[in-house]
């Protein structure tokens, strides 16, 4: 069981360092800003469960 525990910890660790990065990038076009961020609970979902189950189309079209 500890196995599935690590594997998801890392693939978190990677969504976390993900979303730091989008958040420095974002400040950086937005003086150094970050209202108007994604927030992390949306940008997990859309890491996890959206990019596993959603209709990949649905992403380039803009919703």
């Amino acid at each position: 069981m500890a196995g599935i525990y690590d594997s998801s910890r890392i693939q978190f660790n990677k969504i976390t360092e993900s979303y730091h990065n989008y958040v420095a990038l974002y400040k950086l076009f937005n003086n150094g800003s970050d209202y108007g961020a994604t927030p992390f609970a949306v940008f997990y979902w859309r890491m996890t469960y959206h990019v596993k189950y959603g209709d990949g189309e649905l992403m380039t079209r803009g919703f």
